[in-house]
């Protein structure tokens, strides 16, 4: 994925914290957004997802659209288009990328691609990249590095990981 020049990393030590970042990084996010989410498997992509999902004021229940590719939820404070390329991997991802690309261009929608490693025809549209790992010697932990083409919210640079 790209260098995007903004970047900040943070510690995510439960479910509760990973509310809280979803929180904020949705205050920051635009219709029209895409952002990339990699991680391996069982990471935290989709739990993110539906976390952001939360925070978007969504009402219908965010799933994995590993088996389906894309799911598109209306009832949330705009349009979200959630992508999965795993299955596709990376020689056919491209195949994707024109239905991909119009929803893009509509500009109505957040566009939120997992696995989008295998996807390196969004470089040049990412407004941000999530990669999730694994914390060592952590059970639940993630590490969470968010690299972003504009400036981060102060909140996030004052932010400690630490629930209010």
């Amino acid at each position: 994925m790209p260098s995007l020049p903004h970047q900040s990393k943070f510690h995510i030590e439960s479910l509760e914290t990973l509310s809280l970042f979803a929180d904020l990084f949705s205050a920051w996010l635009q219709s029209g957004d895409v952002v990339a989410l990699n991680g391996d498997l069982g990471a935290g992509k989709t739990t993110l997802t539906q976390q952001i999902g939360r925070a978007l004021d969504l009402k219908e229940s965010v799933s994995s659209p590993t088996f389906v590719l894309m799911n598109e939820y209306r009832s949330g404070r705009y349009p979200i288009v959630h992508v999965d390329l795993y299955r596709l991997g990376e020689e056919k991802a491209a195949s994707l990328a024109e239905e991909l690309f119009a929803v893009i261009d509509e500009g109505r929608a957040l566009v939120l691609v997992e696995w989008a490693c295998y996807g390196s025809f969004l470089e040049p549209v990412l407004s941000a990249s999530i990669q999730i790992d694994y914390a060592e010697n952590e059970a639940e932990g993630r590490l969470i590095t968010l690299s972003a083409a504009r400036p981060l919210l102060p909140a996030f640079a004052d932010w400690d990981g630490k629930l209010p």
